[in-house]
Formats: C-alpha cells, sequence, structure tokens
C-alpha cells in the first residue's frame, strides 16, 4: 500500500507527485479527522507552555553528557 499527499482543488484529489497508476483505476482514499484550530484559551496556555521550555536550561550540557547518565542505569 502506498501513501501519497494530494491537494483537493474543491471538486477532485490532485497529486502532490507522479503515481504510478494506469489511468482509470481506482483507489481508496482515507481522509484523517483534522481536529480544529486550538481556542485563544488552548493557544495561550501552548504559549506560555513554549515559552517556560525555551526559558529553561537544559538537563544536560550536551548530547554526550546525557548519553552517560543514561548508560548508567540499569
Amino acid at each position: 500500500m502506498a501513501i501519497i499527499q494530494a491537494e483537493f482543488d474543491g471538486q477532485v484529489f490532485i497529486p502532490c507527485q507522479p503515481v504510478q497508476l494506469p489511468k482509470g483505476a481506482r483507489v481508496g482514499v482515507l481522509i484523517p479527522d483534522i481536529p480544529p484550530p486550538p481556542t485563544a484559551e488552548q493557544q495561550t496556555a501552548w504559549d506560555q507552555l513554549l515559552r517556560q521550555i525555551q526559558a529553561s536550561e537544559p538537563a544536560f550540557a550536551s548530547v554526550d553528557e546525557a548519553l552517560d547518565y543514561t548508560r548508567k542505569r540499569p
């Protein structure tokens, strides 16, 4: 099974890249539920969380230090 990206132009789906299918081939199209955009309150909460994350110090000074720490754990 292949998964392709496609755009809907209001009437038909148009593949975003070439597709190896014969003309007239029938395919199934799975359309996932797209969550609604966040409310203003939710967006504010996410923005606050992002600022907190960006302002916090990393737990380890480097990736090597983090790896050394995890290798010592059972």
